[in-house]
């Protein structure tokens, strides 16, 4: 997976998902929610932010993908090493992401969305 495709996949989410580039990293946004930024902690990379129940889920995705070593360890963060990943892979790990962006702040008990473009990447 490349950064380039990376982007395509987040941004290709539809449904509200805004790239903005902050310093040297690229950050993807739903509203005022990030759910994921590329070029963290350093070029290759990128972060997701999960649920932090489906965090273990998230984790046994791929070898390419790990927690955040930091005090976020246990909140949803993480890394995803792109040249260690493919593309199913990133679509789940961005349309997780995406949900958990949009769902926060909502009430519990209502359904999860699901983003518009994800099953058209999918394809």
């Amino acid at each position: 997976m490349t950064p380039d495709e990376f982007h395509a996949l987040a941004v290709g989410l539809g449904a509200g998902a805004q790239s903005r580039t902050i310093l040297e990293t690229v950050q993807f946004r739903l509203g005022d929610k990030t759910f994921a930024t590329l070029g963290w902690p350093e070029r290759g990379w990128a972060v997701v932010k999960v649920d932090p129940s489906r965090q273990a889920w998230a984790l046994a995705l791929s070898d390419g993908v790990a927690r955040e070593p930091g005090r976020r360890r246990n909140s949803g963060i993480i890394l995803v090493r792109l040249a260690a990943i493919d593309a199913a892979v990133a679509i789940e790990l961005l349309a997780a992401a995406w949900g958990h962006a949009h769902g926060a702040g909502r009430a519990r008990g209502r359904g999860r969305a699901t983003p518009v473009g994800a099953a058209r990447l999918a394809v």
